[in-house]
C-alpha cells in the first residue's frame, strides 16, 4: 500500500500562525473548560483501557500530545510508567517541557510531524500503550490517518494498545444536528449547574477565546475501526462514544 504524497503542514503559513506561535498556543490552552465534564469521560476512557497493571513499569508515546496532557494523566495514575510526547509544535512542547517540570525525569518531548511517515525514526525503541487526544482528527487527506495506524502498530510491543480519544463524523448531517444539540444541551444544564444558575454556556462561550485554526476532518467511526483491523490490530471497538466524541483503539496480540 502506497501512501500518497504530503506536504508537511509545519511548513504552511496558516499552520505557523496557530500552531506556531506561542501566543496562540497560550489561549488555546486556556480555553475550552466549558467542555471539561466530556474531556474527562474521554480521558478516564483511556487510562481504563490501558491493559498492563497499573504497578506495571510500562512505556508511553503520546501523538499529537500537545503539552502532554493525556501522558500526565497516565503517569499521575501509574507512578513507574514513563512517556514520550511529540508533536509538530515547538510552542507547544515548551509549554509542555514548562507546565510538567517536575515529571522532567518520566517525561520527554520530540519535536515531529505525523504528517509524513519518517517521524517514526525520530523515537527510540517500542512501547507499551501509544496513546493520543483530540489531535488525528486533523490527519485527514490522501487517506493520512490510515497510515499512521500502520506506523503507530510498528512501534508497539506484543500486549500493547492504541487509544485515540477523539472526534468524529456523523454520518448525516440531521444526525450531526441532533448530536450538536444533544452536547450543547448537557453541557449547558452542566455549566448551569456547576455555577449555581449564575452562567450558562452561551455566556461560557462568548468569554472564552476564540482559537479557531482551520476545519476539522474528521472522519467516520466505522472507517477508522476498519483502518485498526486492517493494520492488525485486535479487539478493535470504540469503547466510549458521546455523540462525535468517542475513545476508540485496538491492541497487539
Amino acid at each position: 500500500m502506497a501512501e500518497s504524497d504530503s506536504v508537511s503542514s509545519v511548513t504552511d503559513a496558516s499552520w505557523q500562525q496557530t500552531w506556531g506561535s506561542q501566543e496562540f498556543i497560550e489561549r488555546w490552552a486556556s480555553k475550552g473548560g466549558w467542555q471539561a465534564p466530556i474531556r474527562e469521560a474521554q480521558t478516564a476512557m483511556v487510562l481504563r483501557m490501558i491493559p498492563q497493571p497499573l504497578d506495571a513499569a510500562i512505556r508511553i508515546l503520546d501523538i499529537g500530545a500537545g503539552y502532554g496532557a493525556l501522558a500526565v494523566a497516565v503517569l499521575i495514575e501509574r507512578l513507574n510508567a514513563t512517556a514520550v510526547c511529540l508533536d509538530a509544535s515547538e510552542a507547544m512542547l515548551k509549554l509542555g517541557k514548562e507546565r510538567n517540570a517536575d515529571l522532567r525525569d518520566r517525561m520527554s518531548f520530540i519535536q515531529a510531524s505525523l504528517e509524513a511517515p519518517d517521524w517514526v525514526s525520530s523515537v527510540d525503541g517500542s512501547f507499551d500503550a501509544v496513546i493520543s487526544a483530540r489531535a488525528l482528527h486533523h490527519f485527514t487527506a490522501n487517506q493520512r490517518r490510515r497510515f499512521i495506524f500502520q506506523e503507530v502498530f510498528g512501534l508497539m510491543r506484543a500486549g500493547g494498545c492504541f487509544i485515540n480519544a477523539d472526534n468524529v463524523r456523523a454520518p448525516t448531517k440531521e444526525l450531526s444536528q441532533r448530536y450538536r444539540s444533544a452536547r450543547e444541551g448537557y453541557l449547558d444544564r452542566f455549566i448551569r449547574q456547576s455555577s449555581d444558575g449564575k452562567t450558562n454556556l452561551a455566556e461560557v462561550r462568548a468569554a472564552t477565546p476564540s482559537t479557531f485554526h482551520g476545519p476539522h476532518n474528521n472522519g467516520y467511526l466505522d472507517e477508522e475501526l476498519a483502518w485498526l483491523k486492517e493494520v492488525g490490530f485486535v479487539d478493535v471497538d470504540c469503547f466510549w462514544k458521546f455523540a462525535t466524541t468517542v475513545v476508540y483503539g485496538g491492541f497487539k496480540s
